[in-house]
């Protein structure tokens, strides 16, 4: 029976026919998808944001790729994203490198291919690159080789014409030999120059844009370059800042490359001091005789008080205090008469009545009684100290014609001359914090 198929339905046989035609377009494109994803997903990152390992691998892989396809547009695409300033010098200087350090072959190749195809070229890698020449194999027989022809009959030789003098040949102009060109650099913009190969050394000086500077050491990253610099013994530039022109495979690493300066560490700032705490925390200010003619003191009477004023460190009355007053027949521990300063006298103020025969010395206390201010100069309601006395004018009242004179009145108890019992005296407290 034969087989009878409809309208639009191909005989399995032109089914396998037409997929086979189609298969290398679906190959192709399959392909495509799969550099395109490859070319995405390897996209590096923007070059002044690479380390100098990351940056190297990726040029690797560049080149390797490169040996690959020759597909020099993508191996330029993808080296734009490093942000090299030369890109070819650039990797002449990694393949030489790459050849010095003895590293493996195919990862030279790759690397000085790729900087040949970019019209990065050194004799080194030239040398390297060109094949070595090998004597051609002789060609197999193919046939068996037909015999030799019998020698032609011989023919007569003409006479030689004759001989006349031949035109001088003219000597040959020598060809000038190109001198070699020098390493060296050129920057677009101006450029910091470093006193040695890294951003943490101090800077040395500037390179005008379109100065061209010999080239005279690298370091072993070959991504900085030292060059001839006026004024300074060491000048170097960054390789991604400037265009590198002439060879570099001469260019040998600097011998004397000086250590990166410290990294600064600012000193701690010093610890507080802590201020110590007075050993009291009241002192005695001022101590006075009341004048004489100030308020109701005369030479025959006046005011028997011990008038107190209390102040803070700032000198403003300060109540809420203990005032004590200490008579000269007690010792401190059995003091009394402690009274707390509450304004009833005037802000910061407390009085003590002084009779005669009465005397003593004033502190402050704590609740607990115990002193924390200095003790007063003792006082007397009968007889106080001759300076005192002399201080407030009492020497006046006899008057004494001097003060020896006035002394002795004093200590003699002269009682006519002085105001006994009706003495005033006038301390002032204030606190040390």
């Amino acid at each position: 029976m034969t087989n009878k198929h409809t309208s639009g339905e191909p005989a399995d046989n032109s089914i396998g026919r037409r997929h086979w035609r189609n298969l290398p377009i679906v190959v192709s494109l399959c392909l495509l998808a799969l550099l395109v994803l490859a070319a995405c997903a390897g996209k590096p990152a923007s070059g002044g944001k690479l380390s100098s390992v990351e940056r190297s691998a990726i040029i690797r892989q560049a080149a390797v790729q490169y040996v690959k396809d020759r597909d020099i547009a993508a191996a330029k695409a993808t080296l734009a994203r490093l942000e090299l300033a030369n890109p070819a010098q650039f990797i002449v200087t990694m393949a030489e490198q790459a050849l010095n350090e003895g590293k493996p072959a195919d990862e030279v190749a790759a690397l000085a291919r790729l900087a040949d195809g970019l019209g990065g070229r050194s004799p080194k890698l030239l040398a390297y690159l060109a094949p070595t020449a090998t004597a051609a194999p002789p060609p197999s027989p193919t046939h068996t080789p037909a015999p030799p022809s019998p020698p032609p009959a011989p023919t007569a030789t003409p006479a030689p014409p004759t001989a006349t003098s031949a035109p001088p040949t003219a000597a040959p102009t020598a060809t000038p030999t190109a001198e070699p060109q020098k390493p060296r650099v050129v920057a677009d913009s101006e450029t910091n120059l470093r006193g040695g190969p890294g951003t943490n050394y101090p800077l040395v000086g500037k390179m005008p844009p379109g100065k061209e500077v010999a080239i005279i050491g690298r370091n072993t990253n070959g991504d900085w370059w030292r060059i001839a610099w006026e004024g300074s013994g060491q000048a170097w530039v960054a390789g991604l800042v400037v265009k590198v022109l002439g060879p570099i495979d001469t260019v040998a690493v600097a011998k004397d490359i000086p250590p990166p300066p410290p990294t600064f560490t600012p000193a701690p700032p010093p610890s507080p001091t802590a201020v110590p705490k007075p050993p009291v925390d009241f002192v005695v200010k001022s101590f006075r005789l009341v004048p004489l003619g100030q308020d109701a003191q005369q030479c025959n009477g006046g005011n028997h008080n011990i008038f107190v004023l209390v102040l803070d460190k700032n000198g403003a009355p300060l109540d809420g205090v203990r005032v004590r007053e200490v008579w000269r027949q007690q010792t401190p521990e059995t003091a009394h008469d402690a009274i707390k300063v509450t304004g009833a006298k005037g802000p910061g103020r407390v009085e003590y009545d002084i009779y005669r025969g009465g005397g003593g010395q004033v502190d402050i206390a704590d609740e607990g009684g115990k002193r924390i201010s200095e003790l007063s100069r003792g006082m007397s309601a009968d007889w106080p100290d001759f300076d005192l006395i002399q201080a407030a004018g009492y020497c006046g009242c006899k008057p004494y014609p001097d003060a020896a004179a006035c002394r002795a009145g004093l200590e003699g108890k002269e009682y006519s001359h002085f105001p006994i019992g009706h003495y005033a005296f006038e301390v002032v407290f204030q606190r040390t914090w």
